[in-house]
């Protein structure tokens, strides 16, 4: 076991700038803590948990120096405790200040009591984020990160290709990828390496060899660990297996993730022809300001002939347009790709050869009303 005690961890946040919720208050249920424990594989109950969590949320404001957990316990034991909380955002999608910080507090304790996780995670944490910590914590903590890599350390084996994978080394990155799955191959975090080298081969691109890893990926861990496997095998299958692919991609937009709306809006009206289920996906991306979507939008309500929708559309993404340079390039060329339809539309509405005036020389024009992020873009 290596000691962290030279590392100078910083909180990303003080817990004495507010006053803190009771703990009461922030902690989830019981059944909910039972279930990640079961799905954990952990010997450690609710009830014996508890008090051990209350004392050191408590102690995270007055600067408690006693020992917070039960003699019986080990470094593992609190790190147990810490993947709790993590998995618990990763699940609810959300992150709570006072269960982040007492999260964070859980790790430098894990690290203290010679957990060999913890150290290596606070040891990635202080390179990761050289620029605010001494040279002499750097050096340690490289110290560290070296000693434990020499014992094959299977966490520290990953971190160091979550490094390379993060600087655009993937080459480094797929090699320690696989000597950790040399290491551990039916764990969440073998799903996980899966799933990473899964998006390298992606890229090369080896795509027989991208399905094997994500297909693995998927196999092993929960959906909301690694969606983005589900995402990007969903587009592997986009053509061959359009049925599967939007089985994935659903799986994918469940967990909110961004990307999965336009390629359903665009799935589900190109191959399906499913208009009215493709604009329900184009308007959920439409929420999140996905330019792609507004174009998905319009094409589809110009197909169902919803004229006024149409309109409408142009307008939201005119105003968007305004907001960045990106979507003002995206929207010149969206109107130049749709010229012929947006004057169609004169044919259909009131006013509108001003109105298509106005789009079609969308460059030349301003608007005084300010994009709102809680708008439904009146359609």
């Amino acid at each position: 076991m290596y000691s962290c005690s030279k590392l100078s961890f910083k909180r990303l946040s003080s817990s004495l700038a507010f006053k803190r919720a009771p703990f009461y208050e922030v902690f989830p249920s019981k059944k909910l803590v039972n279930r990640l424990l079961f799905e954990m594989d952990s010997k450690l109950t609710f009830s014996k948990l508890y008090p051990v969590y209350e004392s050191v949320y408590n102690s995270l404001d007055v600067g408690h120096t006693e020992r917070c957990f039960p003699v019986s316990f080990k470094g593992e034991d609190v790190m147990m405790m810490k993947k709790v909380l993590e998995k618990l955002r990763h699940r609810t999608k959300s992150v709570n200040r006072n269960l982040r910080d007492l999260e964070n507090e859980l790790l430098e304790n894990a690290a203290e009591l010679g957990d060999n996780d913890a150290i290596s995670v606070l040891s990635f944490n202080v390179i990761t984020n050289s620029d605010k910590n001494t040279p002499e914590d750097v050096s340690h903590a490289q110290k560290l990160i070296k000693s434990l890599y020499q014992m094959h350390h299977p966490l520290t084996i990953k971190l160091t290709a979550d490094f390379a994978f993060a600087s655009e080394d993937f080459s480094n990155a797929e090699k320690y990828y696989k000597l950790f799955l040399d290491s551990e191959k039916d764990t969440y975090r073998a799903g996980e390496v899966n799933g990473q080298l899964g998006k390298i081969s992606f890229k090369k691109p080896d795509l027989k060899e991208a399905e094997k890893y994500f297909l693995e990926s998927i196999r092993l861990c929960p959906l909301e660990q690694v969606v983005q496997s589900y995402y990007h095998l969903a587009q592997l299958y986009m053509d061959s297996e359009p049925v599967k692919a939007r089985c994935l991609m659903e799986s994918a937009a469940s967990e909110g993730f961004k990307e999965s709306f336009q390629l359903l809006g665009f799935l589900e009206m190109n191959y399906f022809q499913n208009l009215q289920k493709a604009l329900q996906w184009f308007k959920l991306g439409m929420e999140l300001f996905d330019f792609e979507c507004f174009i998905g939008y319009f094409d589809c309500c110009m197909k169902l002939k919803s004229f006024q929708k149409a309109k409408n559309c142009l307008k939201s993404m005119q105003k968007l347009s305004e907001t960045n340079e990106v979507s003002k390039e995206s929207f010149q060329i969206f109107v130049n790709s749709r010229h012929d339809q947006i004057n169609s539309l004169a044919l259909y509405s009131k006013n509108v050869v001003a109105d298509t005036s106005l789009f079609l020389h969308a460059d030349r024009t301003t608007t005084d009303s300010p994009i709102e992020k809680e708008s439904r873009w009146n359609l």
